[in-house]
């Protein structure tokens, strides 16, 4: 009987110890997973944290990759304008030029045969700016300028001489015994008063004040080779 009674607080004991007991386990848990949680939790804020670092360093990896690219081709493509503009401006400032062809004059050769008749006399000297002279022949010439010879595609350059109207206004000449020499071709492209055969001169040659110092040359032959135009 005396037994009994001590069982029987010692269950009153064991009822009201047990939800303390569990109580306090459940505070210690509570309390492990309140500790443990922000544990893990600040790992994994850290462990997202980094990998959006890397992204963003990714991204702007890729961002100046593209900048570059993009400088590379603009750069390129000025670089192609100005070769295309500097390559027309040298094309605009190219000068065609014409090839140079020397032309050597060459002196018909005139055979006795192609003589048409001849004279003998005296030949003077006279220039464009002479007593009565107008600086231009009785043939339209103009010798103001200075020039002493007359171009003609069959005979070359010609001295220009006035004559008498025996030998007709255009008509080539060959004149022989002067101090030019033995074969001075000359043209006919003037007149003068004392001029022609049977008067004081032959033939008058233009000149400058070089030639024809003495003004007067004797025995000059001039042979006929084509009578007029």
């Amino acid at each position: 009987m005396k037994k009994n009674k001590l069982i029987v607080p010692l269950n009153w004991i064991l009822l009201f110890s047990l939800p303390v007991i569990l109580l306090t386990v459940n505070v210690d848990t509570t309390k492990t997973t309140a500790k443990i949680s922000p544990k893990k939790l600040s790992t994994s804020i850290i462990f997202s944290s980094e990998r959006i670092d890397e992204i963003k360093k990714e991204k702007l990896k890729i961002e100046e990759q593209k900048k570059e690219q993009e400088e590379i081709i603009e750069e390129e493509e000025i670089n192609t304008k100005e070769d295309i503009e500097e390559t027309i401006e040298e094309k605009e400032n190219i000068v065609v030029k014409d090839p140079v062809v020397e032309v050597k004059e060459e002196e018909k050769p005139v055979q006795a045969s192609d003589v048409l008749r001849s004279y003998t006399g005296k030949m003077s000297f006279y220039n464009a700016n002479c007593r009565g002279c107008s600086g231009v022949t009785s043939t339209g010439t103009d010798i103001s300028d200075g020039r002493l010879y007359y171009y003609d595609s069959n005979y070359g350059n010609l001295r220009i001489i006035a004559a008498g109207p025996e030998i007709k206004k255009w008509s080539i000449v060959r004149l022989k015994n002067t101090s030019f020499g033995n074969n001075t071709l000359a043209i006919v492209l003037d007149r003068g008063g004392a001029i022609g055969e049977g008067r004081t001169f032959l033939i008058d040659m233009l000149t400058n004040k070089q030639e024809g110092k003495d003004g007067v040359e004797r025995n000059v032959v001039v042979e006929v080779l084509r009578d007029g135009k």
